[in-house]
């Protein structure tokens, strides 16, 4: 597993492109899922939305956006 950051450089969660594993842990809550190649979650926390796509066996897509209210 590797670590996944965002452009700003802050760590969003941990994957494993190879197999599609995505643990994110945030306050003691755990969440882990598989993704497809093409599959995508999307990470919302402080006002941020993060999606990753799994685009390969090596990569993963990482967006950044901003919430709008």
């Amino acid at each position: 597993m590797v670590e996944l950051r965002d452009a700003s450089g802050s760590l969003i969660c941990k994957g494993d492109a190879s197999t599609g594993l995505v643990e994110h842990i945030y306050k003691r809550c755990k969440t882990q899922t598989h993704l497809a190649i093409g599959g995508y979650i999307i990470i919302e926390r402080d006002g941020i939305a993060t999606k990753i796509t799994r685009i390969s066996t090596l990569h993963f897509q990482i967006e950044r956006y901003a919430l709008v209210a």
